[in-house]
């Protein structure tokens, strides 16, 4: 018998692989295949589960094997100390000549970066992450940084315009009480992409391949898709999410799913990833 971990990881990569093409989300795709190709620094906001990640590892991974490689990310909260030690630390990896030269002067190398890297003042690291980002064509991703502070948004602004290094940043809004001092950045739409919830039609094609997915043809689905769609608000996250924990015995009663629970459930988990994302990254 197959062990239940084991067919959740297989459900999940034949979910990935019907969902590869991004449904409904043509436009947005588009939009930001151009920004990537022109480097222009861009916002991609929406609600959570909206399908932002998604969709910039999908453009990325359409990108040339070489120009992957230069794409470095960064998720959630970070002081200036942390992001510029991060980013010195994937430039190493990826193989930049200039960061590789400068460790390994002072002794240091694969095994001893982290310690190297601590070892610095920030203003060295800053000059440092600033030269190699100049000498390069560099792409930076930073995934739900909640609102810049003062010292985050100088460093982002000389990435961006001492650096040419552009900076894709997704965040749930785009005003300026949103993203503090990291607005300036975004500050039309021209800068700006919103990814919303899916029209219907695309909404219930994801249902459609999720209910196939995790087996849930089987049970009484009456009313199942309409409360799904509705309480999901045709976020697509939302919507694999809820029909993964509704496959969850916990979750029915009968031959009926117990959408509301599971609904509930699904935002209960998302309270608990923000929480530790956090607590994470203070520590």
């Amino acid at each position: 018998m197959i062990a239940p971990s084991f067919l959740a990881v297989q459900l999940m990569k034949t979910l990935r692989a019907e969902l590869d093409v991004m449904v409904g989300r043509e436009l947005e795709l588009q939009r930001f295949r151009a920004v990537l190709r022109k480097r222009q620094s861009q916002l991609i906001w929406g609600a959570a589960d909206a399908g932002k990640t998604f969709l910039i590892k999908k453009a990325i991974s359409e990108l040339p094997e070489q120009e992957r490689r230069k794409c470095v990310c960064w998720t959630g909260p970070a002081s200036r100390r942390q992001l510029v030690a991060h980013l010195i630390r994937e430039l190493y990896l990826v193989g930049d000549p200039l960061v590789r030269k400068k460790v390994h002067a002072d002794g240091a190398g694969p095994d001893t970066l982290t310690r190297w890297v601590n070892e610095q003042s920030s203003l060295r690291l800053r000059g440092i992450l600033f030269t190699a980002a100049e000498r390069s064509e560099y792409r930076f991703f930073i995934d739900h940084l909640p609102q810049a502070t003062q010292a985050m948004s100088q460093l982002m602004n000389e990435i961006v315009y001492r650096t040419k290094t552009p900076i894709y940043l997704t965040s749930h809004g785009h005003s300026q009480g949103e993203l503090g001092g990291a607005w300036s950045l975004y500050w039309t739409d021209e800068f700006r992409i919103r990814v919303g919830p899916l029209a219907g039609g695309s909404a219930r094609e994801i249902l459609e391949t999720c209910i196939r997915t995790f087996r849930l043809s089987s049970f009484d689905l009456e009313g199942f898709r309409e409360q799904v769609l509705h309480l999901s608000g045709c976020l697509p996250g939302c919507i694999v999410k809820m029909c993964e924990l509704a496959a969850d015995p916990r979750y029915r009663y009968g031959d009926q799913i117990k959408v509301k629970l599971v609904h509930v459930d699904y935002l209960m988990q998302g309270n608990r990833a923000f929480s530790q994302s956090v607590s994470g990254h203070s520590a």
